[in-house]
């Protein structure tokens, strides 16, 4: 299986490569997102997660690299995982809280077009996903382990200004020594509504199947209202409430992107 997606992944990439000929562009964009939450624990963890990302857009697709700071209360018991806190085990190598902060793990994804027919019909991609063990596991960052996905991201406009968006991945978890962890699966529901033709805002609804046994699923909703600015810059803004232990109980980003 990790073979496979490993292909897919690269199959993604080489596709989309022909396209940059016929006119490709580029996005670097970057937030600042705050979390909360226990995740089953008796401790509360904070995180500040601040992602920089640089995006290439080609005619049938794009390609993604993020290199993201973090910091962070910590126990132990929680650490980011493709940029979610998640728990990842009961035992942790402190009852008291410190913060540590450095670079988290890097993430490379891809997406490649397979149907795109307009509006009265629906658009559907391909995603591939890297996260590359770049944070420190021993400060508890991340879990000091390569993990890699695949999935399928559906779009249908519904009526003018309001599009239906569905998105199913599924992720191999890299096991560190001592470590056991469950492979995920990641399903959204959401829709995307304009406001206006400079605003736009997108409600979602997230499930996250925990990787740790005994730890519950990650559910939640967030809202995030996108402005396209006279300048050419987007900003946005977003809230996140947790649905289930296995996610934070609050959060919320701002940040920028600019297209070049």
């Amino acid at each position: 299986m990790k073979t496979f997606l490993k292909t897919c992944f690269l199959g993604l990439f080489c596709a989309a490569l022909p396209a940059a000929a016929r006119g490709a562009d580029w996005k670097f964009g970057s937030s600042i997102n705050y979390d909360t939450g226990k995740y089953g624990t008796a401790v509360r963890t904070n995180s500040l997660y601040i992602p920089f990302t640089l995006k290439r857009y080609y005619r049938e697709g794009d390609l993604s690299v993020t290199l993201p700071l973090l910091r962070q209360s910590a126990t132990g018991q929680i650490t980011r995982v493709g940029g979610r806190p998640m728990l990842v085990g009961g035992g942790g190598r402190s009852v008291e809280t410190s913060y540590e902060s450095g670079v988290g793990d890097i993430l490379v994804r891809g997406s490649y077009i397979l149907k795109r027919d307009g509006p009265r019909s629906y658009d559907l991609a391909a995603a591939g996903y890297l996260k590359l063990p770049t944070a420190d596991e021993s400060r508890g960052l991340g879990t000091g382990e390569l993990d890699e996905g695949a999935g399928l991201e559906f779009g249908k406009e519904l009526r003018p200004g309001l599009t239906l968006l569905v998105n199913g991945y599924y992720t191999i978890i890299g096991d560190p020594d001592g470590a056991d962890y469950n492979n995920q699966v990641t399903l959204d529901l959401g829709v995307l509504r304009r406001l206006d033709e400079d605003l736009a805002l997108t409600l979602l609804y997230e499930t996250r199947s925990a990787i740790a046994d005994g730890s519950e699923d990650a559910r939640e909703i967030g809202g995030n209202l996108d402005y396209a600015a006279e300048d050419g810059n987007h900003y946005f803004g977003g809230l996140l409430l947790g649905l289930s232990e296995g996610s934070p109980q609050f959060g919320f980003s701002v940040g920028f992107s600019h297209r070049f």
